[in-house]
């Protein structure tokens, strides 16, 4: 002999609207549907930039800016999860990596956040770093122009980056067809976010 389900004598939960992020997203930006954006501070968006699916933009503690051109993969998040008010700014043309944690005040131009890498609350990140995979950047701390963290928190200075102007130039056309292709691969979920 089977038992009948008892029928639920609750009235259904009420569905509260969820609350928009104030954001200001450029028609040429690229935002997954399926991207996170949360938070009572504006979110900025820039020419270009790309948010891919899964990643996470947080603006709970403080405005974020993600610079032209620039790039969050799947799994990163951006943002201050708990703590004080701070704002974050991203550059332009910056690469943050799956699974990327940034609490970072400002990551510079051309600068890359590797897999699974983190960088600390209020540090600041200068342009044409490179944060290799699984590496941390403390809190506080800051990165010249140019620096490569590496292998347990070691750190050296990119010569062939910073004197070598065609490099920086090179990187930047790799970026603008990395977009491209990616135009064609991520579904543009954008107009839900403007």
């Amino acid at each position: 002999m089977t038992s009948k389900p008892v029928a639920s004598k609750r009235p259904p939960a009420p569905i509260v609207p969820a609350v928009k992020t104030p954001s200001q997203v450029h028609p040429s930006a690229i935002i997954a549907d399926k991207a996170q954006i949360t938070g009572a501070h504006t979110v900025e968006i820039g020419e270009s930039a790309v948010i891919h699916p899964y990643a996470k933009i947080r603006s709970e503690r403080g405005k974020v800016v993600i610079g032209k051109s620039s790039i969050v993969y799947e799994r990163a998040v951006v943002g201050v999860a708990d703590g004080g008010e701070q704002d974050i700014t991203i550059g332009e043309g910056v690469n943050i990596e799956t699974g990327a944690v940034i609490e970072a005040k400002s990551i510079g131009d051309g600068s890359t956040v590797e897999v699974n890498a983190s960088i600390g609350r209020a540090a600041v990140v200068g342009r044409y770093c490179r944060v290799a995979a699984l590496e941390k950047v403390e809190a506080g701390e800051e990165l010249e122009d140019f620096t490569v963290v590496y292998s347990d928190g070691q750190r050296r200075v990119d010569k062939t980056m910073r004197d070598h102007p065609e490099i920086r130039e090179a990187k930047q056309v790799g970026q603008e067809k990395s977009i491209e292709l990616m135009r064609k691969m991520v579904p543009n979920a954008a107009a839900k976010w403007m």
